[in-house]
């Protein structure tokens, strides 16, 4: 297996990487740095963030270059080794889903899949337990279809109690929603649009940003402030 082609275009002397909305919607490489050069390759919105988590990318004159993790990420790759770095991130757990009938099964899945997987590195461990807290409760409720996949690490699993039926399915979703709504609502109406487009959207911090016209890098600050206030709102802290 070889390293992806956008590490080995960002490899090549000169060479610089733009964050995604820079001068459009994905990261590019260009030669030179040279922004009157047509991109060498392209690297999508949620690519660039797991390299970021990763670490391979570094500030440099112009833009962004390979760091030394990436440097040696991308000597991996030319070795045949995966350096995916979804392969480097895998954290499995148990996750519980809502089947139509209201009884609940277990599968095995990548917690870093959920709406919270690509701020997990960022986060404080009261703005992660809001973050689960509030998805929990979105995926308890009526405001989505119960056979979408459940991401919430909190979900009741098969062993905790009785087998509900659709009775139970029904009070629980209606108590779930006006808590979801109850959280919106206290929240205001700046972070509770944040907080929507992060966790129901699954947006990335670059698409954040394009969404409500923000600086750029300045996503995950202002996701930090949400899900801050969010954990008051909990009284987690």
């Amino acid at each position: 297996m070889s390293a992806p082609r956008w590490m080995r275009a960002l490899a090549r002397p000169g060479a610089r990487m733009l964050p995604p909305g820079e001068i459009e919607a994905r990261a590019v490489v260009l030669p030179k740095g040279d922004r009157r050069r047509r991109p060498t390759t392209y690297l999508s919105a949620s690519r660039f963030e797991e390299a970021m988590r990763c670490g391979w990318l570094a500030r440099r004159e112009n833009g962004l270059g390979l760091s030394a993790d990436g440097q040696a990420a991308l000597k991996a790759g030319t070795r045949g080794e995966d350096p995916d770095p979804a392969a480097r991130h895998r954290e499995m757990e148990d996750r519980s889903l809502i089947t139509p009938d209201g009884s609940l099964r277990t599968a095995r899945a990548n917690r870093r899949e959920g709406p919270l997987g690509p701020w997990l590195d960022g986060l404080e461990p009261h703005q992660r337990q809001a973050g689960e807290r509030f998805i929990s409760d979105y995926h308890q409720s009526t405001l989505m279809s119960p056979v979408t996949r459940n991401w919430s690490p909190t979900a009741q699993r098969r062993s905790e109690g009785r087998r509900k039926g659709p009775e139970d399915a029904a009070v629980s979703a209606l108590a779930a929603k006006d808590r979801v709504m109850d959280a919106l609502d206290a929240l205001g109406p700046t972070f509770a649009r944040v907080i929507e487009a992060a966790l129901v959207h699954e947006d990335s911090a670059a698409a954040l940003e394009r969404r409500f016209g923000w600086a750029a890098r300045s996503g995950r600050t202002v996701l930090g402030l949400a899900l801050t206030r969010l954990a008051e709102i909990y009284r987690l802290v």
